[in-house]
């Protein structure tokens, strides 16, 4: 399944908080109204094995998500369920195909590893705060640098500066990052943008945003000297942490079951090749379109640009209040700038309550971590336990 998180506060279903918005609530009246799942079970999702194999925050989208559950569907009536629940969804989710597969089969637990997409305006990478506007175009020289900067997170490394609420020796901060790409600019909306293309076998809270963010104040020389090194030490820093918007979940692999049950004449590979061109008509029309217009008319990268030249880098200190030059103009409609000073109040909020603080404290900051990952991303090693697999049961799968 695919979907666009912006009207939404995040995948997960959110049963002790009704009038919560989630794209899971979604998806389940569309499988209810379609009578795939039995309406007593929709407020149970444990009755109906129900998992996401990847969960994703407020505001953020996906574009290939696999979901797993069972469902009243003969392998005949697949066709006519697909066209009935995508009619009972809005059009900001699609469901692309459902899967049979093995009877224990857990998308979380076998997913081998996500790829996620974070698009961001080229001005943001400009090594001159003069630059940024939406007439910047990047020069190959700024192109070639943010490549080769990217390739400094390849590889098993401990990312306890770019997340929060975790300890330098919890085992979850060691992750395994297996590419990082970054495309050729394209226009949108007179605006340039760049994908950057991160593959990894899973990712912790905030990795990504902070980890553009960093990219972001190097590029554009605003970081202390030897900071960047000091980020992988026991060290707390206070990391930039780059806008939410442009973070989309593009791709989840589940490479392992592929190679053990995919081709066992009982069951189909689940890959997205056959559903490509839906996919990326649907990542166009919706996921990209959104992400392109809400940048143009709001301005939020370069309103958390304005944040990031007064960034102090470190934990315990106060972003000072901004200065804008005039040299800079904002991406977006004019009028953006009288709103930039809230604007910038609200991002320090949000920076102050979920990144800057100190050891002492962090204990319940912890626990809030703990208990999304139970939700759905890692258990405390970052290991996957997968379980024995038999039978057949059905899947909603993309």
């Amino acid at each position: 399944m695919g979907f666009c998180g912006e009207a939404y506060r995040g995948m997960a279903y959110q049963a002790d908080q009704p009038g919560i918005k989630t794209v899971e609530e979604e998806l389940i009246k569309a499988l209810t109204s379609s009578k795939l799942v039995r309406p007593e079970n929709a407020k149970e999702l444990r009755k109906m094995y129900f998992q996401r194999a990847s969960r994703t925050d407020k505001g953020v989208s996906a574009a290939r998500q696999i979901v797993s559950c069972n469902l009243n569907l003969a392998e005949e009536q697949v066709e006519t369920a697909i066209t009935a629940v995508n009619e009972a969804l809005p059009d900001d989710i699609i469901v692309y195909d459902f899967i049979r597969a093995t009877k224990h089969f857990d998308s979380h637990k076998f997913a081998s590893s996500r790829v996620y997409e974070y698009l961001c305006p080229t001005f943001a990478m400009a090594p001159t705060f003069g630059d940024t506007w939406s007439g910047y175009r990047m020069p190959q020289e700024t192109l070639k640098r943010a490549r080769d900067f990217f390739q400094n997170f390849i590889g098993t490394k401990n990312f306890f500066n770019y997340s929060c609420g975790r300890k330098f020796k919890d085992p979850s901060c060691m992750r395994f990052l297996r590419s990082i790409t970054v495309s050729d600019p394209f226009i949108s909306n007179d605006l340039e943008w760049v994908s950057i293309t991160l593959h990894g076998d899973s990712f912790i809270y905030h990795q990504i945003r902070k980890t553009v963010g960093m990219t972001i104040a190097v590029l554009r020389n605003i970081t202390p000297a030897g900071y960047f090194e000091r980020s992988w030490t026991e060290e707390r820093l206070d990391l930039p942490l780059a806008p939410g918007l442009g973070l989309v979940l593009g791709e989840v692999r589940v490479d392992r079951y592929n190679i053990k049950f995919g081709d066992n004449g009982f069951h189909k590979p689940i890959v997205w090749e056959p559903y490509e061109e839906k996919v990326n008509e649907f990542k166009k029309r919706v996921i990209y379109s959104n992400i392109f217009a809400k940048e143009k008319r709001e301005s939020s990268m370069f309103i958390w640009l304005q944040t990031l030249k007064n960034h102090t880098f470190y934990t315990g200190n106060v972003i000072p209040t901004i200065l804008q030059t005039p040299s800079e103009k904002p991406a977006g409609d004019n009028g953006v700038v009288e709103k930039v000073t809230e604007a910038v109040s609200n991002v320090e909020k949000e920076m102050t309550e979920g990144d800057r603080f100190v050891e002492k404290g962090v204990s319940g900051v912890e626990k809030g971590i703990s208990d999304v990952e139970k939700t759905g991303e890692e258990d405390k090693n970052g290991n996957e336990k997968v379980e024995s697999i038999d039978n057949e049961a059905a899947v909603v799968s993309t």
